[in-house]
């Protein structure tokens, strides 16, 4: 758990004041529940994503979690945000947001919303704590070499974790939006697809093109919102080719304003740990898509160019990986083997046209992976590898 926003707005009828002296009794919580989500809906379109008579769900920026504005017993209004994938600038722009529409309800903030600097003293706190990950999604565990730190724009190192903890204004550069202004928003949904979505690759289907597609159009709204933002021209220009953008004149404006700088950006340059059925994990390029597939009995990925498939059994008298891992008679000429503790493999190939096929088998009694790799000749070496990366438990 993260960073965030825990605030309550009260009525000002019930707080007193100017409003509280004129007029009318505070709106209990069913009237409260009845006005909200009407108001909601009306007054912030497109980010309403659920509403009820206790809660509004709230959807700011893809890059980070649902806020929630709850209807308390008493009638008061509390809002729950994380907003530490982000940053302080996203925490100032949803209690932003929120204003009019507290002010339509004569609603007001009990506490200063502004938090910024306990945000950073918490990200201090956490990397003092020895924390490794910051604003990363769980469902992706990247492994990236001499890595200290994984923040949400970009691995950092021990020198940089030790500025944060001696000055925690330093650690600004963690977020993708650290301060307010115009562009703020659409840089930082560009930075954080470019560091988590996008596979630096031709996009494989529609949906990728789409993500690949919104990341320029991010970038150029950011950039003609203000143009003293920090773009990451050399990642964009790399993001027109891949995406087979046919422009000399535009492809050449970018490249002269990157300089000598090379793309650097993207988790998905990088292996990833894939967790697969039956408590299995694997090592696969951070730019392969995959999928489930026979009612989540086989599953599948690609980069374009290369393919793994997976499936896995458990035997039912197995109690020895050497002995189970033997009864699957050899099919093809046998690569490799190993033995690794309780943990047996065994490799095979041959040749289906142009297409090299390694077929790895990984038993640790009683359970059975078995890997499948489809590319390239060449591309040997990287299936031994991936079946080798198997591993249960």
């Amino acid at each position: 758990m993260g960073f965030g926003i825990q605030r309550l707005a009260r009525s000002t009828k019930r707080r007193g004041g100017l409003r509280g002296l004129f007029g009318g009794k505070p709106p209990d919580a069913k009237e409260l529940g009845e006005r909200l989500p009407r108001l909601a809906r009306r007054m912030l379109p497109g980010v309403v994503s659920d509403a009820s008579a206790k809660r509004i769900t709230l959807a700011f920026h893809p890059g980070a979690s649902p806020a929630r504005l709850l209807i308390t017993a008493e009638g008061d209004l509390e809002l729950r945000a994380e907003t530490s994938a982000l940053g302080p600038g996203y925490q100032a722009h949803v209690i932003a947001a929120l204003g009019p529409l507290l002010e339509e309800l004569e609603f007001a903030w009990e506490l200063d919303p502004d938090a910024d600097e306990d945000m950073l003293a918490w990200l201090a706190d956490e990397l003092r704590a020895g924390k490794r990950a910051i604003g990363m999604p769980a469902e992706r565990v990247f492994l990236v070499d001499d890595a200290d730190v994984l923040t949400a724009l970009g691995p950092r190192d021990a020198a940089w974790r030790a500025r944060v903890i001696a000055d925690p204004q330093a650690g600004l550069d963690a977020f993708p939006w650290p301060s307010e202004g115009p562009g703020r928003a659409a840089l930082a949904r560009a930075l954080v697809a470019m560091w988590h979505e996008v596979p630096w690759r031709e996009p494989l289907d529609d949906r990728e093109r789409k993500v690949m597609g919104q990341v320029d159009l991010d970038l150029d709204e950011a950039y003609r919102a203000d143009k003293t933002l920090p773009i990451p021209w050399a990642d964009w220009h790399e993001l027109l080719v891949v995406l087979g953008i046919d422009d000399d004149k535009r492809l050449d404006r970018l490249r002269k304003r990157a300089g000598d700088a090379q793309p650097a950006i993207g988790y998905r340059r990088h292996p990833m740990e894939i967790e697969l059925a039956g408590g299995w994990t694997m090592t696969l390029s951070g730019n392969f898509a995959g999928h489930w597939e026979d009612d989540d009995a086989r599953w599948w990925a690609t980069d374009g160019e290369r393919v793994v498939e997976f499936t896995s059994l458990t035997a039912n008298n197995g109690a020895d990986s050497a002995a189970l891992l033997a009864v699957a008679a050899e099919a093809h000429p046998v690569l490799d083997r190993f033995t690794d503790g309780d943990r047996c493999g065994r490799a095979e190939a041959f040749d289906d046209g142009d297409v090299r096929v390694v077929t790895g088998l990984v038993a640790r009694a009683p359970d059975v992976g078995i890997l499948t790799c489809k590319g390239d000749p060449d591309d040997e070496p990287w299936a031994l590898a991936t079946w080798r990366s198997l591993r249960i438990g």
